[in-house]
């Protein structure tokens, strides 16, 4: 008989889990992290004292941010060339360094990639004294070597899922949010003028799907390649998706009534909010339906799919279909508007400017 114990007894190398926690435990007692706190707290009250009554109002914003055109009303917001922190020059190192003083710089783990990368960026956050740096990890809940640092080597760390925290929290105290992954490959701008667009265009009655392949999740290859079989639209992207305009990348969402999300390690993927955004239904599995920020989203927007869905993916497409239907344009529109006032990149930023102000003891500055 195939009970629930049978299968929870099935599972391989069951204590695991508790043998990896128990050993992370002991690690983080070290009196190490400790002098870490100590440290990052002296360099916080420097900045805290430098920044009192001083105008919290310029924002250098990395280049992997770029596509989303941040505008916030009372707000100088400077994006930085890529590769910003590569900088050979010492003349022009050091002008750089002068240009973030008195500044908030906001940077994406992915500036932090590289090896080397991670030691130029190191020599700007160890001698910029007088410049606030947060760094807002998109993939905290997998990639800790990374993760790591970003959080010991960032003033404000900001990550995007909630996975870990118990671990991150142990290398910066002053941790924000999570700051939920949210719409950046399209501008405020572009996505508003486009909406008569989304409302105009004929979409295709089938969800729209293309994953970046991770080869290290293979439960997520199997169920896109399952998928596909049924769905040629839901598959593995090409990696020139990203060379591609903003206009065109835009239109492909917006051709399509509905958009199958696989995430990685059930996170909350940027895909849930791309899909709103461009006004279609996203397919989501129910594991998350009530995880934050997804229990928030109205149920008449988002389908929920089970694991035997996967296989027989039939009666959810239609349940997204019907919902797209009934909604009709009011729905693309609310769809749309939802997500743009909720979980675009712009609504991010100042939500990690508000931590910043909250932290420094000052509640009153404009936000």
């Amino acid at each position: 008989m195939n009970t629930i114990q049978t299968r929870y007894s099935a599972l391989q190398n069951v204590t695991l889990p508790a043998r990896q926690v128990t050993e992370l435990m002991a690690f983080l007692q070290t009196d190490a992290f400790f002098q870490l706190a100590v440290a990052k707290t002296v360099r916080w009250e420097q900045l805290k004292r430098y920044f009192h009554g001083r105008a919290l109002n310029r924002v250098f914003l990395s280049a992997n941010l770029s596509g989303l055109e941040c505008e916030l009303d009372g707000y100088k917001i400077i994006t930085m060339e890529k590769d910003y922190f590569r900088e050979t020059d010492v003349s022009l190192r050091k002008l750089k360094m002068q240009q973030l003083e008195g500044a908030v710089v906001i940077i994406n783990n992915n500036d932090l990639a590289k090896p080397e990368t991670r030691g130029d960026y190191l020599q700007f956050y160890e001698e910029c004294l007088q410049t606030c740096f947060v760094v807002w990890d998109w993939d905290n809940h997998h990639w800790l070597d990374l993760s790591t640092f970003a959080a010991a080597h960032s003033d404000v760390y900001a990550p995007a899922h909630h996975e870990n925290l118990y671990l991150l929290t142990r290398y910066n105290w002053l941790t924000a949010g999570p700051v939920y992954c949210s719409t950046v490959q399209w501008s405020r701008k572009l996505l508003t003028d486009s909406l008569a667009d989304m409302l105009n265009t004929q979409r295709a009655a089938q969800p729209l799907g293309m994953h970046i392949p991770y080869s290290q999740f293979s439960f997520r290859m199997q169920v896109i390649s399952t998928l596909n079989q049924r769905y040629p639209s839901v598959g593995f992207s090409s990696p020139d998706f990203h060379v591609r305009s903003a206009a065109d990348r835009l239109k492909e969402w917006y051709s399509h009534q509905m958009h199958w999300i696989a995430p990685v390690l059930n996170d909350v993927p940027i895909r849930i909010f791309d899909a709103l955004i461009t006004g279609g239904i996203p397919i989501v599995p129910s594991s998350m339906q009530l995880l934050p920020p997804i229990r928030q989203i109205p149920r008449q927007h988002i389908v929920f799919y089970s694991p035997t869905d996967i296989v027989n993916a039939e009666s959810v497409v239609l349940a997204a279909k019907e919902k797209f239907e009934c909604g009709g344009s009011d729905g693309v529109v609310e769809r749309h508007r939802y997500a743009l006032e909720h979980h675009h990149g712009s609504a991010s930023i100042r939500e990690i400017i508000r931590f910043v102000s909250d932290a420094m003891g000052d509640s009153q500055r404009a936000y």
